[in-house]
């Protein structure tokens, strides 16, 4: 009888064992399918992360960065208008005339010049000059935030120029004469929208 309950014992100790083999095996199964889900989920968001980034380049860093620092701007901001204005093409050119990377308009350029004490220091070509179109774009959009004394108004000016001044005086477009809460110009508000979203896309991306 002691014989037989010794043997008894050793059957269900094999038995117990079988369990707990077939209990590790599934946990294993079940680490290595979590382990290859988040190895597919970070290799998913690290391939979209590149792939926005190609969408949405860093380049001309340097230039960006002074102009940035020169006139107290967020550098996704000035991005933002490079990135929607001519896709960081130096060389791009508009329809009505607006030039390079940040699309500035010769008659805009020479007013500027003549604002800052320049007048006739450069000419039309050197708007396809990365340093200077970056420097007196950055320089007309502190103009247009110093002028409206908000970025919605400045960037909105920066495609429709001063016309944003008469729907500050519309009370359809502004209910207090500073901000607008309705833009008229279905480009301008067109622009706004895509300017305003490259911004938060590169702020997302690099800057936060």
């Amino acid at each position: 009888m002691a014989q037989r309950a010794r043997r008894t014992r050793k059957r269900r100790t094999k038995k117990g064992g079988g369990k707990v083999k077939v209990v590790i095996i599934s946990i294993i199964a079940v680490a290595l399918a979590v382990t290859a889900v988040l190895v597919s989920t970070n290799f998913y968001k690290k391939t979209e992360n590149n792939l926005e980034k190609t969408a949405y380049p860093l380049e001309y860093t340097d230039l960006v960065n002074k102009a940035a620092k020169d006139y107290n701007l967020q550098p996704a901001l000035i991005y933002g208008v490079i990135h929607t204005e001519s896709r960081f093409d130096p060389d791009a050119g508009s329809s009505v005339g607006a030039l390079g990377l940040m699309q500035i308009m010769p008659e805009t350029f020479d007013w500027l010049q003549e604002m800052r004490g320049e007048a006739g220091k450069y000419t039309t070509e050197d708007l396809y000059t990365p340093s200077v179109n970056i420097d007196y774009g950055s320089y007309l959009l502190r103009y247009f935030l110093d002028y409206y004394g908000n970025e919605k108004c400045a960037v909105a000016a920066y495609n429709a120029g001063f016309e944003v001044s008469n729907w500050l005086k519309d009370p359809n477009c502004s209910p207090d004469g500073m901000t607008l809460d309705v833009i008229p110009y279905p480009e301008t508000s067109e622009y706004v929208v895509k300017v305003e979203n490259a911004k938060q896309k590169y702020i997302e991306l690099y800057f936060s």
